[in-house]
C-alpha cells in the first residue's frame, strides 16, 4: 500500500492518509500542506507535487524546506464558545505577545442576528462612518449587500446618530433591471420609508456625454477585445451617477454597500496592483465623505442575516454578462476567502494597518474630469490621461463619447 510521510521543520513527522490515484496536490491540500512549502520524493527520486499520482506501492517523502512551524494553520490552537443547535460560527484568530489562538463562538438563530446588529452597530459608531446630521446617499441595487444594510438601518437605526438618507437606484442596463433584484430594491427602500431615486439610461449619457445610447456602448464592451473592463467601466459609472445625485441634492455623504471580503478583495488587488486606493471605512475625495458601513460583516452572514430576518429579500436572480467580471476578479475573491479560511479575521488586521498606513503614504492627489466633472485619483508610476477618468478616457477612445 502507499506510503506517504510529510516531514516538517520542527522535528516532527506524520503519516498523511492518501489513497492510490489520487493527485499528490489534493493530498497535501486535504492536509493543510501548501506545495511551495515542501521538496518530495518519490521511491527516491524527486518529482514535481504538479505531476505526481499516489501509485499503490508507492513511499513518498515530502519535506518542509523552511523552518516554521507549519501547524499555526493547520492544527491552530482553539478554543470553542458553544451553544446548542448553532447555525454560525465566528472565528477569529488573536494575537497575543507573538502566540496565536483561534477563538470560535457558536450561534443559534437568534444570537447570530443580534451579533451582525451588534457588529454593524458598534463599526458605523467606532469610525464616525456616519455622523449625526449627514446627508447620505446610498447606492440601493436590491443586491443583498444593499438591501442588508437598509434592513439593518430599519432594525437598529435607534442606536445610530440620526442622519438623512436617500436612496439611489441606477438602471439602464438589462442586469442593473432584473426583476426580483429590482422588487427587492423597492421593498427595502419602502420597508424603511426612505425616499428611492431612479437613475436612468438618459441620464448616464448625459452625464458621460455618450454619442451613443449607453446599453449599446456596454454591449460593445462585453463583445468586445476590452470585455475585461466590463465590471470596472460599470461600477466607476454607477459610482459617478451617486456622486452626480448627491451633488445635486446638497448631500457630503455617499455610502457603498461594500462588504468585508469586497474590501479585502479590493485590497488584493490593490497589493498586487499598485494602484492607489482611499481608506477603510472611511475615505474623502473631492468634497465628498465616502463610507462602507458594512465594512465588519461579510457576504456569507450577510446572506444568512437576510434569511433569518428578511428571507423575502434573500431572493435575487443570478448576475447576468454586465455583472459578471473576468477572472482576476474572481482570483482576487477567491485569494480573499482563503484568507479568512487561514487566517480568520484577517479583515480586522488589514483595515486597521491600513488605516495607519495611510498616515505615511504620498498624499493623494486629485483630478477634476473634463468630461463627467467626477473627481479621481492620479496613479503613480502610469501614464494618466489628461484631465480624464479612466471611463471617460476608455470611452473616448472607443468613441463612445
Amino acid at each position: 500500500m502507499a506510503h506517504v510521510v510529510f516531514h516538517n521543520k520542527v522535528g516532527g513527522s506524520e503519516t498523511l492518509a492518501a489513497t492510490p490515484g489520487r493527485p499528490l496536490t489534493e493530498v497535501l491540500t486535504m492536509h493543510g500542506i501548501p506545495v511551495n512549502a515542501v521538496l518530495t520524493t518519490c521511491n527516491g527520486r524527486i518529482v514535481p507535487e504538479e505531476t505526481t499520482t499516489v501509485g499503490a506501492d508507492d513511499v513518498i517523502e515530502i519535506r518542509q524546506v523552511r523552518h516554521y512551524d507549519l501547524d499555526v494553520t493547520r492544527r491552530p490552537a482553539r478554543t470553542v464558545y458553544g451553544t446548542a443547535d448553532p447555525i454560525y460560527a465566528k472565528s477569529v484568530l488573536f494575537d497575543t505577545a507573538g502566540q496565536l489562538e483561534q477563538r470560535v463562538e457558536q450561534f443559534d438563530a437568534d444570537g447570530f442576528v443580534r451579533y451582525v446588529e451588534e457588529t454593524f452597530a458598534q463599526s458605523i459608531t467606532a469610525h464616525d462612518v456616519l455622523r449625526a446630521g449627514d446627508s447620505v446617499v446610498i447606492g440601493l441595487s436590491g443586491g443583498r449587500d444593499s438591501v442588508a444594510f437598509l434592513k439593518l438601518l430599519e432594525r437598529v437605526g435607534h442606536r445610530l446618530p440620526k442622519f438623512a438618507m436617500t436612496s439611489v437606484t441606477i438602471t439602464g442596463l438589462p442586469d442593473w433591471e432584473e426583476p426580483a433584484t429590482f422588487a427587492a430594491a423597492r421593498a427595502s427602500a419602502a420597508g424603511l420609508g426612505i425616499e428611492q431615486v431612479i437613475v436612468d439610461a438618459s441620464d448616464i449619457e448625459r452625464v458621460f456625454k455618450l454619442r451613443k445610447p449607453f446599453v449599446e456602448a456596454m454591449n460593445s464592451v462585453v463583445s468586445g477585445e476590452m470585455r475585461h473592463l466590463n465590471m470596472v467601466v460599470g461600477h466607476q459609472v454607477l459610482r459617478r451617477m451617486l456622486e452626480n445625485h448627491a451633488r445635486e441634492i446638497g448631500a457630503g455623504t455617499v455610502a457603498f454597500g461594500f462588504n468585508a471580503d469586497d474590501l479585502v478583495a479590493s485590497m488584493v488587488t490593490w497589493l498586487t496592483s499598485g494602484f492607489r486606493m482611499g481608506g477603510i471605512p472611511v475615505r474623502e475625495i473631492g468634497g465628498l465623505r465616502y463610507v462602507f458601513p458594512l465594512y465588519r460583516v461579510t457576504k456569507k452572514e450577510l446572506m444568512l442575516y437576510l434569511e433569518l430576518v428578511a428571507p423575502e429579500l434573500n431572493r435575487q436572480g443570478a448576475p447576468g454578462r454586465f455583472t459578471t467580471g473576468p477572472q482576476e476578479r474572481s482570483m482576487a475573491y477567491a485569494m480573499a476567502d482563503h484568507l479568512y479560511g487561514l487566517w480568520p479575521g484577517i479583515d480586522y488586521y488589514l483595515f486597521e494597518a491600513f488605516t495607519n498606513m495611510q498616515r505615511y503614504m504620498f498624499p493623494l492627489v486629485e483630478q477634476t474630469c473634463r468630461m463627467c466633472d467626477g473627481v479621481y485619483i492620479l496613479q503613480e508610476g502610469v501614464p494618466n490621461p489628461a484631465d480624464l477618468c479612466d471611463v471617460c478616457d476608455f470611452f473616448g477612445r472607443q468613441e463612445f463619447s
